[in-house]
């Protein structure tokens, strides 16, 4: 069992940091469509463009389909200049009785700058499909951004982050062990003047010490 609590203010990041784009990359290529090999894990691909040197994708199996979820950018520099990625925040041990924070940030969001993103998390994370198969039909856990979750943040309010991306919430767990933090976090906003929705999937492992 779990519960969740949704947090009056953001602190300092000082807990661990996602971060897949520097793990290891299972292959490369020319394109994204440049052959029909089922693609897993990380892919880099060159990019015929000045400024960028690569494109670094992450490919998951969601619902038996190859799914593009996060797209890194990077220039000559090896820095990040674009894509779509998120950057998710949390501790990966926490002691029974305590709050596991966690925090997600659409670091590059697909639709705009001002679309909404919030996290949907399934009730009884067990019954959900390896390969989110299950996901819609199973009782979930909504949490919204930071502006629009209901309550107020007026220590945020000139802080210059963008509020609409980012989703902060914890959960206290009532069993020791390993627990998973697997989900969806959708944005959604207008694109070319229709509405539209881009889902980033995440699955992430914590432990709960006694």
């Amino acid at each position: 069992m779990r519960v969740f609590f949704p947090l009056i203010l953001i602190l300092l990041v000082v807990s661990c940091r996602t971060d897949k784009k520097n793990g290891t990359v299972n292959n490369s290529g020319n394109s994204i469509s440049s052959d029909s090999l089922e693609r897993t894990g990380i892919w880099k691909y060159a990019v015929n463009n000045e400024s960028i040197k690569d494109s670094i994708v992450e490919f998951l199996k969601i619902n038996g389909r190859d799914y593009v979820n996060q797209i890194w950018l990077v220039n000559k520099e090896r820095d990040t200049v674009g894509g779509n990625y998120f950057n998710m925040y949390l501790n990966d041990t926490t002691k029974l009785g305590e709050v596991t924070r966690i925090r997600f940030e659409l670091a590059q969001p697909a639709i705009s700058k001002d679309s909404e993103v919030y996290v949907l998390l399934p009730v009884e994370v067990s019954d959900l499909e390896e390969e989110f198969s299950n996901f819609f039909d199973l009782e979930l856990d909504t949490v919204h951004s930071l502006k629009n979750d209901g309550i107020s943040h007026p220590k945020l309010a000139d802080s210059g982050l963008k509020l609409n991306h980012i989703v902060e919430f914890g959960i206290e767990y009532s069993t020791p062990g390993k627990k998973r933090i697997k989900g969806i976090i959708s944005e959604k906003g207008l694109f070319n003047g229709k509405e539209s929705e881009r889902r980033l999937f995440f699955d992430e492992s914590i432990w709960i010490l006694e």
